[in-house]
């Protein structure tokens, strides 16, 4: 593994996907000499790939302008290095996903971290943004509390206009994101807005007050045709506990149709910290 990469210790590695590894790290040159980070690094193999390396570009073009305590920030990019990466925020804790594997949270912890998380996402979409990959990996905890939005590579600008839509189908020949959690929009390759993102927080929603994910399939397309045609099951039938408004919300946010969605982050951010105090939900 490597120990050192353009100026950084590698101290650990903290998580990895298909394309990419990221290290927490110290930083050993230059101003901020000492601090922690992380490094988000391209796997050899995806060095050289022309998607994968737009998508660390795009990653560092959008992050870097970002200013919330929802979202990770990103601070540097280096594409000259033998294995092109970003270097960010490190937020010390584990992500939604660990927490889930483990045991099933508290549900007023998760839902303060998930209401956290739709503020970050509000701030996001508000300048323009869509993330298109909203799932437990995505979201680390630190241990004040602190829920954190990370992993911004596929995010794209809006469809906000006809003419937005083509030009990214005309770049794009996949559909990013991650089977599980994408909204019928992208499984479509329609037009995106921030209400694909209300999708896949809702799913997310499901999958930590429930323990399960709402949509399994033994295919791929078995499973993308459930997010298209099929209805979302009960929570309140899975776990009896669950605040029935909180299902009421869940089904809203993963409406087959967009227009059928809570109008934005900020609403749901709303309904979720309505569903307290916290000391009333177990």
């Amino acid at each position: 593994m490597l120990q050192t990469i353009n100026g950084f210790q590698i101290l650990r590695k903290v998580a990895e996907s298909n394309t990419a590894e990221i290290f927490h790290v110290l930083r050993l040159v230059g101003r901020g000499r000492g601090a922690e980070a992380a490094v988000k690094v391209l796997r050899p193999e995806f060095a050289g790939d022309g998607i994968e390396r737009e998508y660390l570009e795009t990653e560092y073009r959008i992050c870097s302008a970002l200013h919330h305590p929802n979202l990770v920030r990103v601070h540097e990019l280096q594409m000259s290095a033998k294995q092109p990466f970003l270097v960010m925020d490190y937020v010390p804790g584990l992500s939604l996903r660990q927490l889930l594997d483990k045991e099933r949270p508290n549900l007023a912890d998760a839902l303060d971290w998930l209401a956290q998380v739709a503020d970050g996402l509000a701030y996001f979409h508000e300048k323009g943004y869509v993330h298109r990959d909203v799932k437990p990996q995505n979201i680390v905890i630190s241990g004040d509390g602190t829920a954190k939005v990370i992993d911004f590579a596929l995010a794209a600008p809006q469809d906000r206009s006809l003419g937005q839509y083509w030009l990214r189908r005309l770049k794009e020949w996949r559909r990013p994101g991650t089977w599980s959690y994408m909204s019928p929009e992208q499984i479509k390759n329609k037009r995106l807005t921030g209400q694909s993102d209300v999708y896949g927080l809702g799913v997310t929603i499901f999958e930590t007050a429930t323990g399960r994910i709402p949509f399994t399939g033994e295919t791929p397309q078995e499973l993308l045709e459930q997010h298209l045609y099929t209805k979302v099951p009960s929570m309140t039938a899975m776990r009896a506990d669950l605040p029935l408004k909180l299902d009421e919300l869940v089904r809203a946010m993963m409406a087959k149709d967009p227009l059928d969605r809570p109008r934005g982050m900020r609403y749901v951010s709303g309904k979720l910290r309505s569903l307290g105090p916290r000391s009333n939900v177990q």
